[in-house]
């Protein structure tokens, strides 16, 4: 075990501005260490050093705090990517009535995180629930199953499952009431003429315009909690909150009795497989759902062939598509697939 030295929030200063801050994972990384360590506290700091860094939103930075739960990235990783920047502990000598009190800081720092860990936890469940509900609202009163999308016509791949958005809807988020709740029709126009300018931080939205495709999220019990819009330029969105480990879409029947199943990222290539292959398709949102979702397709399906048809694009650093599908196809005992593409004449 690493024995790493004490800090104190007054370091954090000195110790963050050893790392810099215009790596987005690096950024992510020192949010999560620091948070890990002195809970809400910590923003201040943290903000103000993201604020050092290009691109910086202040709007941005809070959302992005907000999301961070609990996780295996602790302080130790911060003062490691300080260290290896030049940073130093002082060398002080602490008596033991002071490395008691550090003790006894560090211990009450850490059962404030553990309440702050749990209240957050309690809250993003009662808000995953909510929007679970107005999602399966929307679904069952402003769908319709057929219509026109620019963006399939593009990708020259069928509707399978998914549903055509029959007015303009707003499905807005409320953090401070903890509330979701959907404004359709003229009430959507009303809604959004009277929108403060600028927008309050505590509401977020999804603006839905008739014709957009919307994709039901549905976990292995077939329970909707969240969508996926696309719109006719190709534009994708999910609602705040909506949960996605785990939850997937299903193109074909039913996977329960099926001798092969195939796993895809997004629509348009879960799509495009089952047209050439006749299979069930499965679409897992992105790569880093995969694994999860091969999890639960396994468990619907023991016997079947799974068949992950990854993503395949080695100039993205460390390559997440196949490296996932890899994973997800290891861990249900199925195997990886990768597209491969004529070279130009």
């Amino acid at each position: 075990m690493v024995d790493y030295p004490t800090l104190m929030l007054s370091d954090l200063p000195l110790l963050l501005r050893f790392i810099p801050a215009g790596d987005r994972e690096t950024w992510l990384q020192v949010g999560m260490g620091v948070k890990a360590e002195f809970g809400d506290a910590a923003f201040a700091e943290w903000d103000s050093w993201s604020a050092s860094g290009e691109g910086y939103k202040a709007a941005d930075a809070k959302t992005v705090w907000r999301s961070f739960k609990r996780g295996g990235i602790g302080i130790g990783t911060v003062i490691k990517l300080a260290s290896d920047n030049g940073w130093q502990p002082d060398k002080r000598e602490l008596s033991a009535e002071d490395k008691h009190r550090f003790a006894k800081e560090q211990e009450t720092r850490r059962r404030a995180r553990e309440v702050e860990v749990a209240a957050d936890e309690a809250r993003t469940a009662r808000m995953q629930a909510a929007v679970a509900a107005a999602c399966q609202q929307l679904w069952a009163r402003h769908v319709q199953p057929t219509g026109q999308s620019g963006y399939l016509a593009k990708k020259g791949v069928p509707a399978v499952g998914v549903g055509f958005m029959a007015c303009t809807v707003v499905l807005e988020i409320d953090d401070s009431a903890e509330r979701c709740q959907l404004w359709a029709g003229s009430e959507a126009k009303r809604y959004l003429d009277a929108l403060p300018k600028p927008r309050p931080d505590h509401l977020s939205m999804m603006v839905l315009r008739r014709g957009d495709v919307l994709i039901p999220l549905r976990d292995e019990a077939g329970q909707v909690w969240s969508v996926q819009a696309i719109n006719s330029t190709g534009r994708k969105l999910f609602p705040k909150y909506g949960r996605k480990s785990g939850c997937f879409h299903l193109l074909g029947e039913s996977v329960g009795a099926v001798p092969v199943v195939g796993l895809a990222e997004g629509y348009a290539t879960a799509a495009s497989c089952q047209v050439a292959s006749g299979w069930s398709m499965v679409m897992a949102v992105d790569s880093g759902n995969l694994p999860a979702v091969a999890a639960a397709v396994r468990r619907l399906c023991p016997h079947a062939r799974l068949v992950v048809c990854g993503d395949d694009d080695p100039t993205v650093k460390g390559n997440p598509g196949r490296v996932k599908a890899e994973a997800a196809a290891e861990l249900v005992g199925g195997v990886a697939v990768f597209p491969v593409f004529k070279e130009a004449a």
